[in-house]
């Protein structure tokens, strides 16, 4: 008697070979339509078929005559020539005890003639049938059975090689993302009448991430990590057999697309699988856990919703990374954000070089100690042509990420230097502080294209002076060496958000800041809150220790501004002195008497 365990392993193995086709609930085909045609000529019967036989359906991917699907797997005439993996006749059906009530021979199909020779792929498994059926009982020769069997080998052939033709990945053998494009495209042009039973979830899975990956590739070799990869792939096969269609996306980054049967509960058993997902994975003998992060998105059978599905996976999956969640599924409010930021950043260049778009505002600083305005912050702000006024805090952060900040920041020294130099026309020597990102210091010529921004502006380097917010970053030997060569060309350099970020400060004897910023949102609540009183009065302290200037950011009433004062706060900006302002606002601003009112 057979092992019911091997005999639903074979059957497991056997759905796999079959769904590794991505064929299942595809468009036609037209190679397979000759063949299909051929048959039904040379064998002078009512109809041929290239039938397909899933977990529990029949599924024809061709035919040439009247169609005849069977309702269920085990109605299918098929179903036994695959069982049985060699040709299979039934020259009358009436006259066979299995088939003689069967639907497809008493109803109005009334198949009383079938022969069947299996689909077979390399490994031996049988995907299915190329089939013939006729109205009348007739006999079957030996040499008409080697017929089928060649030409049922020859669909087969095709099968394999419409999904070896750029559509393999050549690490793991399983099919790629060309191939996933393609069978998305396939089922966007079956016409469905029952969306719901149409629907499909794809997801996307990083197992390694990208870090991760490129840490096991340069400790351990490309070789340990290639041969994670597949057997990743492997395991993923494994988990989703019968259920899913596995694509080998990109790197370590794998597709699956489930089967419509098994679309309603994917996403459970995606959930399901991740102690499975956890194991660790034997590459080279070596056993290593692998974090991954993975993106779910259901998909409806409509054209749009298929082929923007990788999108959305992706979207998903990051998502999933960035909360650090095994899975995620996707949420169109998050996609739409992560959208807006692609277009922020796609926008950007053009922003560089309109006319108008990025702009300069000018927040006045006032000098505690004469009472006057002697200097601005320079604030970049951005008028999007269809989107409007877009907040710093949305685009600064993207652009920081990117080799973008570059080009920005060299538009906004630029621009702050003109204005400088218009000032100065005009007999008002303003001394502005400029921001300048992490990234920035990291750039090996930033010193010199400020140094040659002055020269071309003629602005005098110790008018300037860069803002950097504090933190750990700055402690890097290079990023060392640029602040201390910006303070040798005679800027001056600001600690921003002084207080609120880095907190071990035994590294700013290293720094070379001449000013600190103490942070708006210690400032803001002076008037009420004793614990920032207490928070503030010790970071001055701290900040004339280390002969400091000391500037306070988010000054908003009378009180906030005399309580700094008296304790020995040298410059101020906030909105009870003063919002960002335009060029020419700012001029009338600072010449206009009782500055601090």
């Amino acid at each position: 008697m057979a092992d019911p365990d091997a005999q639903e392993q074979q059957e497991l193995q056997r759905l796999a070979a079959l769904h590794s086709l991505h064929l299942l609930d595809t468009g036609a085909s037209e190679d397979l339509d000759n063949i299909t045609r051929l048959c039904q000529s040379l064998f002078k019967v009512a109809g041929a078929y290239v039938s397909l036989i899933d977990a529990g359906r029949q599924w024809v991917k061709s035919h040439s005559g009247a169609e005849m699907c069977a309702p269920s797997r085990e109605q299918s005439f098929c179903h036994y020539t695959v069982a049985q993996r060699s040709v299979m006749v039934v020259e009358d059906t009436l006259a066979d005890a299995r088939f003689r009530d069967n639907p497809m021979v008493t109803g109005p199909q009334h198949i009383r003639f079938y022969a069947g020779a299996p689909l077979l792929t390399p490994d031996g498994y049988a995907v299915g049938a190329l089939c013939l059926t006729d109205t009348s009982a007739r006999t079957f020769t030996p040499a008409e059975r080697r017929q089928l069997q060649q030409l049922a080998a020859l669909a087969m052939s095709h099968m394999l090689l419409r999904r070896a033709v750029g559509r393999v990945d050549p690490l793991t053998g399983m099919p790629n993302k060309f191939q996933l494009r393609e069978d998305l495209e396939a089922l966007s042009r079956i016409p469905t009448e029952n969306g719901a039973d149409s629907e499909r979830v794809l997801a996307y899975i990083d197992m390694p991430d990208a870090n991760t990956g490129f840490e096991i590739a340069s400790v351990l070799g490309s070789r340990v990590y290639d041969d994670l990869v597949r057997n990743v792939g492997a395991r993923l096969q494994q988990l989703v057999a019968g259920r899913a269609d596995v694509y080998h996306v990109t790197d370590a980054r794998f597709a699956l697309l489930s089967s419509p049967r098994h679309a309603h509960d994917f996403a459970d058993t995606l959930r399901a699988a991740t102690p499975a997902l956890e194991q660790p994975v034997i590459s080279m003998s070596l056993p290593l856990n692998l974090p991954s992060y993975g993106g779910i998105v259901t998909v409806s059978p409509q054209r749009e919703s298929l082929l923007d599905a990788p999108r959305k996976a992706v979207a998903a999956l990051h998502e999933a990374f960035t909360r650090q969640r095994r899975w995620t599924v996707y949420d169109a409010d998050a996609d739409q954000r992560h959208q807006r930021s692609f277009r922020l950043l796609n926008d950007i260049p053009d922003a560089i070089t309109a006319d108008g778009e990025f702009q300069l505002a000018y927040q006045p600083k006032l000098d505690l100690h004469s009472d006057r305005y002697h200097g601005a912050e320079a604030l970049l702000r951005w008028s999007h042509p269809e989107l409007g006024a877009i907040s710093p805090a949305e685009f600064i952060p993207l652009v920081e990420r990117t080799a973008l900040i570059r080009p920005v920041s060299d538009w906004v020294i630029a621009a702050a230097f003109r204005q400088m130099a218009a000032w100065r026309g005009d007999g008002m020597h303003m001394k502005l502080a400029i921001n300048l990102s992490a990234p920035n210091f990291e750039e090996p010529d930033i010193v010199q294209r400020l140094e040659r921004a002055c020269q071309a502006a003629g602005v005098a380097p110790a008018m300037v002076e860069i803002e950097c917010t504090e933190g750990l970053w700055m402690q890097s030997p290079a990023v060392l060496k640029v602040l201390h060569e910006i303070r040798d060309l005679g800027m001056g350099l600001a600690l921003d958000d002084f207080g609120t970020g880095y907190s071990n400060f035994a590294y700013l004897q290293h720094v070379p800041a001449s000013v600190v910023k103490i942070d708006q949102s210690l400032i803001r609540h002076l008037d009420h809150n004793a614990r920032d009183r207490r928070i503030v009065q010790s970071l001055i302290t701290l900040a004339k220790e280390l002969d400091y200037r000391i500037v306070a950011e988010g000054v908003e009433t009378a009180q906030t501004l005399q309580m700094i004062r008296d304790w020995g706060v040298d410059e101020a900006q906030g909105y009870y002195l003063a919002r960002p302002l335009t060029p020419s606002a700012f001029a009338s601003h600072v010449r206009a008497p009782n500055p601090a009112h």
